[in-house]
């Protein structure tokens, strides 16, 4: 951390986005590429009320995804065939399936979004559609095609990433993985270039859209001011535990000043990891009483060295398996003891360039890390070496 810099808090917001009103099962006219002057009346599934520039009609072939796991009633993504309208009602249907251009609808219940808001929960989707329309490029951070509303929803139109998630990503050989967080990097230099920290980046965050990977799920983000980057927190934590720094997850109790970039980038290091050795999660919180955060990060085995402090989290390890004589707490005890054991071994099969990033992008001290300017050099060199 930069202790020249005055910690500042971040900007205030700018008022909600535009947000246009929608219809459903609207009556229209269709054409395609044959019959332009012999339009056949069919009916759309969404569209926005005045001036709609297209419409949208459900892929009912494609399953649904459940945002349960936000708030109750929160909402769901669903996915959509978008047609451009020619004229007035008139709208151009795709002539072959390689003409289909998919979007992905995020459609949230307002009454749930508005009442987590009063309560001061923080997962505000007006501030994700504001992130997404001004600086969305669809090549570092997914944009917003449209954002609408009726009475009851609330519905952000994205462009349908093909390429699904990094979650979805796993076990990738050093070659395969290293571009993928080259990707990752010039997502997170865009972020910094426009004073904006995310806050909540985990590798379902990151999605790959036309062979890129970009960013999306700006909900708990914020702007601070030109130049700055040492943020005052707040009381509440951020994201998923399992992806945030220790000085992050602290300041639910202590309130200490942080570098906000280099949040964002601690979550880049992990996903990282999660490419290279199938490990969705190398921690549960980043807290000295989390085994596997003792073993990686405080004894430092993600630097694959079998030092005295990972020889004691082996040891301590065997004991839970030993005194554990209830049949529940055994078997998941056994379960954590091999998942530590595995983890290390993956990262002991790195190579020693790759386990040096990871070194120096997860030490525990945040005055210890590399920044993002420190690490592209290595990455870049790396990348290069292996492609040579």
């Amino acid at each position: 951390m930069d202790e020249d810099q005055v910690p500042v808090a971040p900007l205030p917001e700018p008022e909600r986005p535009q947000v246009f009103e929608c219809l459903h099962h609207q009556q229209v006219f269709f054409v395609d590429g044959n019959n332009n002057n012999n339009p056949t009346p069919g009916y759309v599934d969404l569209v926005r009320k005045d001036n709609p520039e297209e419409a949208y009609m459900i892929d009912r072939a494609m399953e649904e995804i459940s945002l349960y796991y936000r708030a109750p009633n929160w909402g769901r993504v669903f996915f959509a065939v978008r047609l451009p309208a020619l004229a007035d009602g008139v709208y151009q249907i795709p002539q072959t399936e390689g003409s289909v251009d998919r979007v992905a609808i995020k459609c949230l219940h307002i009454g749930a979004v508005e009442a987590a808001l009063r309560q001061g929960k923080l997962e505000d989707p007006y501030k994700e559609i504001n992130r997404m329309q001004t600086i969305g490029d669809n090549i570092h951070v997914l944009g917003c095609i449209e954002a609408l509303r009726d009475k009851e929803y609330l519905y952000i139109v994205m462009p349908y990433c093909e390429g699904g998630s990094l979650f979805d990503f796993d076990d990738l050989t050093e070659a395969q993985a290293l571009p993928v967080f080259l990707q990752i990097l010039n997502c997170l230099t865009y972020l910094r270039d426009r004073e904006i920290c995310h806050r909540g980046l985990s590798p379902e965050e990151f999605l790959i859209y036309q062979g890129r990977v970009v960013v999306t799920g700006f909900e708990r983000s914020f702007q601070l001011p030109p130049g700055a980057s040492i943020v005052i927190p707040d009381n509440h934590i951020h994201g998923q535990p399992a992806y945030q720094p220790p000085e992050v997850f602290m300041n639910s109790h202590f309130r200490r000043p942080y570098d906000a970039y280099q949040c964002d980038l601690w979550a880049a290091g992990l996903t990282l990891v999660c490419l290279l050795t199938h490990e969705r999660f190398l921690y549960d919180i980043p807290y000295h009483s989390d085994k596997m955060f003792r073993c990686f990060f405080l004894a430092r085995g993600i630097t694959g060295e079998l030092t005295e402090g990972i020889q004691e989290c082996f040891d301590e390890a065997d004991l839970w398996e030993e005194e554990n004589v209830n049949e529940a707490d055994r078997s998941e005890h056994l379960r954590r003891a091999a998942r530590l054991r595995r983890a290390f071994a993956v990262v002991q099969r790195l190579s020693p360039a790759v386990r040096e990033i990871l070194d120096y992008l997860l030490k525990v001290a945040p005055d210890e890390r590399w920044n993002l300017d420190m690490v592209r050099p290595p990455t870049v060199n790396l990348i290069n070496q292996i492609n040579l």
